[in-house]
């Protein structure tokens, strides 16, 4: 009997953990894809102070979440978002307009797809 409620114990602790993981994904690479609109519209806009202080301040939120999300995910997705960030606060910082577009384009599309691919849903576990 023992056995059996640790089993269900156990059980009840992994699934908890699946779960919380999956609602983390969701909520912030959720996150990211809205930042990245509003930066994107910042750029087209040519408002590209505002894009910069918002994309430093995406900077700096994902620098920390992105330890934790590192023992959830996989390397090479966070090191990917920080290499986007990185390179549209340089495209911003030099006033390279298209470059920052396309960037923070890309940045959208990556959280979009990161999201998807991270998640639960039944077209990524077939």
């Amino acid at each position: 009997m023992k056995k059996a409620i640790l089993a269900l114990v156990l059980l009840a602790v992994i699934l908890a953990l699946g779960i919380g993981e999956q609602v983390a994904v969701q909520k912030s690479f959720g996150y990211l894809e809205a930042e990245g609109k509003k930066i994107l519209t910042l750029i087209g806009e040519d408002q590209m102070q505002e894009a910069e202080i918002l994309t430093q301040e995406l900077h700096r939120w994902w620098q920390e979440i992105s330890r934790p999300f590192e023992s959830m995910i996989s390397h090479n997705e966070t090191k990917e978002v920080t290499l986007r960030i990185a390179e549209l606060e340089g495209y911003i910082a030099i006033d390279d307009r298209k470059s920052a577009y396309a960037t923070a384009a890309i940045l959208v599309e990556c959280a979009n797809n990161l999201a998807h691919l991270l998640g639960f849903s039944w077209d990524t576990v077939v």
